[in-house]
């Protein structure tokens, strides 16, 4: 029999309308469990994320939560032939708290698992500290928390008495999934016209997005003499921002593209000479596992969990902060077809090695097996609810 586990991303739900890594990161998170030979259902689809510090409206989110959890914990305690066996929680923090898992996995008995659990660097720890609390005794009391960066294994080591329970799981693509789009974006082929394309996809929102295309822009500003065009991928708040910044680019070689649905996306990864996209405090950017599996080269920033995903000077070309070091590493790769290649290829070996689904879905079924089917009588670690 298969087991049965409950799905829960109290940040942004896998069917979110609004596109995002952390709903993709999501939907694979589910995909990898079903691969795994899991069934998963996703158990709730209320969000927990607050954008500001307010004990007001975290008292609300956690009084809903405590009505979900009753909810679901009475449906399935008198539908047993419906009842989870492992419940799944994916990214909870402290804008994000999982509120409901702990305390069903406590009153159906059964196990409970994190994946990407971590902290914020925004507000201080006062401003955060009962959503903080809850995610920390959240992880406490898991059986299993998957850890997809070292500066959340940093975060984890912190705070637990030990480390038995941190499991590591590279970030991952569907590569199946991606090779079913292989054909190139019409639109791209004749927006480049022969010359190299350089696609940045990513949000146009305050803050951290922002900084990246400020950067991307003075970056280019100082390659006039070589032949490039720009496309861009992505929509919001801050548009107008983004292109008023670009307009000091000439119009000729810069294409919005907007909002696009994923199978477009990859479709001008297939078009495309590098993938540029400087990830202010990317955790560590799916933007860039795709289009490594795509055969592109990834000029980054040397941060955050960028190079948990991208290896410097084998599959791109990872940088300091600056625009000076970020056009420097435009420049060599637009001046070599045969580097950026050599990347490309690194790149796509590097994805098919490392962060592919089948090794993810290994990973979880090696761990997660007996917490579904214990076969030897052993309790199962619960987590506690706060």
């Amino acid at each position: 029999m298969r087991g049965r586990i409950a799905f829960y991303a109290p940040l942004k739900t896998p069917d979110h309308p609004i596109p995002s890594g952390d709903r993709e990161v999501a939907r694979l998170m589910m995909a990898a469990l079903e691969t795994a030979g899991y069934e998963v259902e996703l158990a709730s689809r209320l969000i927990s994320y607050q954008k500001r510090p307010s004990a007001e409206i975290g008292r609300e989110r956690r009084l809903e939560a405590q009505g979900e959890a009753g909810r679901l914990i009475d449906a399935w305690l008198r539908g047993a032939e419906q009842r989870p066996d492992l419940w799944f929680t994916y990214h909870p923090y402290c804008k994000a708290p999982d509120w409901i898992g702990p305390r069903v996995a406590e009153a159906l008995g059964i196990g409970y698992v994190t994946a990407e659990a971590c902290r914020t660097r925004q507000g201080t720890d006062e401003d955060w500290a009962a959503s903080r609390r809850a995610v920390q005794a959240a992880v406490k009391g898991a059986a299993v928390n998957f850890c997809l960066k070292p500066s959340d294994r940093a975060y984890l080591e912190s705070f637990l008495p030990d480390m038995e329970t941190v499991v590591s799981l590279l970030p991952f693509v569907d590569l199946a999934r991606i090779d079913s789009v292989p054909e190139p974006a019409p639109d791209a082929e004749r927006f480049s016209h022969g010359h190299p394309l350089i696609l940045a996809v990513g949000m146009m929102r305050p803050n951290a997005k922002f900084r990246s295309y400020e950067l991307l822009a003075a970056a280019l500003g100082r390659l006039p003499d070589l032949a490039w065009k720009l496309a861009i991928v992505g929509d919001g708040p801050m548009r107008g921002n983004v292109e008023r910044l670009l307009s000091a680019l000439p119009a000729e070689r810069v294409h919005f593209a907007g909002a696009i649905g994923r199978d477009e996306v990859l479709r001008w990864m297939r078009a495309a000479d590098i993938m540029a996209w400087p990830g202010f405090s990317e955790a560590f950017g799916m933007v860039y596992l795709e289009a490594q599996a795509c055969g592109l080269p990834v000029v980054a920033l040397h941060t955050a969990g960028v190079p948990v995903v991208v290896e410097d000077a084998v599959s791109g070309m990872l940088t300091a902060e600056d625009a000076e070091a970020y056009a420097a590493a435009l420049r060599s790769l637009l001046a070599s077809e045969a580097k950026r290649r050599a990347y490309g290829a690194a790149g796509r070996r590097n994805v098919e090695r490392s962060h592919n689904i089948a090794s993810a879905a290994k990973v979880m079924r090696d761990r997660l097996g007996a917490l579904v089917n214990p076969g030897d009588g052993s309790p199962v670690p619960r987590a506690r609810s706060s």
